[in-house]
């Protein structure tokens, strides 16, 4: 089906999600996998693998004006269908929700905080 991981939205600014790395590094031997600046040219998106889990530093400012929460459970979809079956579900009574793309680091993209007021960021790339 896919692959979970998280997203902790931190910092309005690079340096502070640059210094949440190296925190999480030295305290928890985190691994970088990746540092990502999307097509806007000003957030840094750093991609670290903390004792097998995949976790995104994203900016800590609302991500389009859906998720405000400073930590997101994220699920990466094999297929289109299984990310839209679980982003009806997620979203039936949902606080808030949105389904966007295409971008450049996801074909589809569904941003949902559930009625329990819990955030996922839902994922699908061809």
């Amino acid at each position: 089906m896919g692959k979970f991981a998280m997203a902790f939205n931190i910092g309005k600014t690079n340096e502070e999600r640059i210094e949440a790395f190296e925190m999480y590094q030295q305290a928890f031997h985190a691994k970088k996998i990746s540092e990502n600046i999307p097509p806007d040219g000003k957030d840094i998106h750093i991609v670290m693998d903390l004792d097998g889990i995949k976790i995104l530093l994203a900016p800590g400012e609302k991500v389009d004006k859906i998720i405000e929460n400073a930590m997101c459970c994220e699920f990466h979809f094999d297929s289109e269908n299984d990310l839209k079956k679980a982003y009806d579900i997620l979203s039936a009574q949902s606080l808030n929700c949105s389904l966007e793309g295409p971008f450049p680091w996801a074909t589809l993209l569904g941003l949902v905080v559930d009625k329990f007021g819990v955030c996922w960021a839902l994922y699908y790339n061809e």
